[in-house]
């Protein structure tokens, strides 16, 4: 990330308000109780109702609907309200862009998400994490579209007519929304491998050391994008393939299945926030 065109981005990159990056932190922290992190999501009371309508949406719910924080630890346990918290604050600390249809966006993002989660508990690495740096994984597009909408839009409309996106941007920009959204992850203190992660999501190959996150975020999008291209008996070989394009080895057993139940989950979160 040397160009001077990305540095030059530092200063326009979204702050996360004081009570969310405490939260945040409130959530990161393993010895934070369940009340003192219900405590902290009072005082938001926006935040509180996008984290609600996550855990009622079709991926946590349930024939009883929760309407309050406690509820919803009861019904989701700490480590997955650590994650819908997480969501919810990234959500809420972007803007409105004009050419996005947010539901989509998020709709999209969540898809790619739950993958993460998934391939992630075949990996043997944190699900939470994997989640966490799906959520993030697209923000770079949004704070392109923010920052240069004219160039944006012709990055979309080349995306339409067959143009590989992240190639575009760098042609146009000098830089890509990978590049963008690890630095947001950086200023927003996520972790070094979360980081790596969305930095080398195109190429994870490119990343030394391997970056997990980036060969699941690579495998994700593929699966998110190419899903409905497939044939159900050919899915498994073809999971095979991007598996090994992406530089991952994940246990591929039932996998297919595993994600046709997925499937679709991801853009109802997406609405609830949107």
């Amino acid at each position: 990330m040397s160009s001077v065109a990305l540095l030059s981005k530092v200063d326009e990159l979204p702050r996360l308000p004081k009570a969310i990056a405490e939260l945040l932190d409130a959530v990161n922290n393993e010895d934070t109780t369940v009340k003192q992190v219900c405590e902290k999501l009072s005082h938001d009371p926006v935040l509180s109702a996008r984290v609600l309508r996550l855990a009622n949406s079709a991926r946590f719910g349930s024939s009883r609907e929760v309407g309050s924080i406690d509820d919803a630890v009861v019904r989701l346990g700490m480590q997955t309200l650590r994650t819908l918290v997480i969501a919810s604050a990234v959500v809420g600390a972007v803007p409105k862009v004009e050419g996005i249809d947010l539901g989509d966006f998020w709709g999209n993002t969540f898809e790619v998400a739950l993958i993460c989660q998934e391939l992630a508990k075949r990996l043997g690495t944190l699900p939470e994490e994997a989640f966490t740096c799906g959520i993030l994984h697209s923000i770079g597009e949004l704070l392109i579209a923010n920052g240069e909408p004219q160039k944006a839009a012709s990055i979309r409309a080349a995306v339409a007519e067959g143009a590989v996106q992240h190639l575009m941007e760098k042609e146009l920009l000098g830089y890509d929304s990978a590049e963008i959204g690890a630095m947001l992850a950086q200023n927003w203190k996520f972790t070094p491998a979360l980081v790596k992660g969305i930095q080398f999501q195109n190429a994870p190959k490119a990343c030394e050391p391997f970056s997990k996150l980036a060969g699941m975020l690579a495998m994700a999008k593929r699966v998110v994008a190419d899903w409905h291209k497939v044939g159900d008996d050919e899915r498994t070989s073809w999971l095979a393939q991007i598996n090994t394009l992406a530089g991952v080895k994940v246990d591929l057993g039932g996998l297919a299945e595993k994600l046709g139940k997925l499937h679709g989950q991801g853009l109802d979160m997406g609405k609830q926030l949107a």
